[in-house]
């Protein structure tokens, strides 16, 4: 299950791998490309008949996660992605630094004990404010609490009424990476081979393994054995396609990973492989025809 901004655990590394496969999918979008020439005023009188009955959503998501054409998902994350997905550190908690045994007197080990409080929880828990007491067992809990209450009041550290919550969640409970990976893949490959047919772009972008025994890419003729293969082949890849695009589209909207059927605009894959250029300048230039 993914990490979600409800979980008690506030650390976010583990949704960090999903939204480089999100911004990986808003690069590719053409919608999301149209916000960003919208948002920086190079819409042309063309592009704008093209917008989108719910454009405002797509500049919603623009506002918020910003131009990722060129930016490093590392800067990005530290600049936008943690104000939108929660806090780095662990959720904070109320810790026992050591036991005070009855006549027990100063031990060396206090100060170890308290000294690795500070290097470890607190750094991990943001270094926030905090009191450190000395609480008398052997007293009723209401005296102890009252006491503790009172000390807390007079710090004048405020406190929310609920926990900061991340302002964005991933829309799946439960997904795996490799569909994503793939699906991203499929595109990048599309965009630099644009003239292939759909079965060379399945079996490069592994979209079935089980139908690809047997089937190379490379080879431009078929017999009777690879004939079905490459239809089916065919079939798969451009389901895979369409899903792809489903889910870029969606995330221009704010959803990731949806792949809900939705109006798709046009992919125009030169374009797109313009865009690719951009943030990928060592991209592989795109292959000859192969029909």
């Amino acid at each position: 299950m993914l990490p979600n901004k409800s979980m008690k655990d506030w650390a976010t590394r583990g949704i960090q791998g999903y939204v480089m496969l999100m911004l990986e999918y808003l690069r590719l979008s053409p919608t999301y490309e149209l916000a960003r020439k919208a948002r920086t005023g190079k819409l042309t009188a063309a592009q704008r008949k093209q917008l989108p009955p719910d454009f405002d959503l797509v500049l919603k998501t623009y506002d918020e996660y910003g131009d990722i054409s060129t930016v490093k998902f590392s800067d990005w994350w530290a600049t936008t992605g943690l104000a939108l997905y929660g806090s780095e550190y662990i959720k904070p908690q109320v810790r026992q630094i050591a036991n005070m045994e009855r006549d027990e007197q100063y031990e060396s080990g206090f100060s170890s004990s308290l000294e690795r409080y500070f290097r470890t929880f607190r750094e991990k828990e943001g270094n926030g404010p905090g009191l450190i007491l000395a609480i008398p067992l052997g007293m009723t809990k209401r005296s102890i609490l009252k006491q503790v209450t009172l000390m807390i009041n007079k710090t004048g550290v405020t406190v929310p009424p609920k926990a900061q919550k991340a302002r964005r969640s991933l829309t799946a409970k439960r997904l795996r990476s490799p569909p994503l990976m793939k699906g991203i893949n499929l595109l990048w490959l599309k965009a630099q081979n644009p003239d292939w047919v759909l079965w060379r772009l399945g079996v490069l972008a592994n979209i079935s393994p089980t139908n690809a025994v047997g089937l190379d890419y490379r080879n431009a003729k078929s017999n009777a054995k690879t004939v079905d293969q490459r239809t089916n082949m065919t079939i798969l890849t451009s389901r895979a396609l369409t899903k792809a695009q489903y889910i870029a589209e969606n995330a221009a909207r704010g959803r990731f990973p949806d792949p809900k059927a939705i109006t798709l605009p046009t992919f125009d894959y030169d374009e797109m492989y313009k865009r690719m250029r951009v943030s990928n300048p060592k991209l592989s230039k795109p292959a000859a025809k192969k029909s």
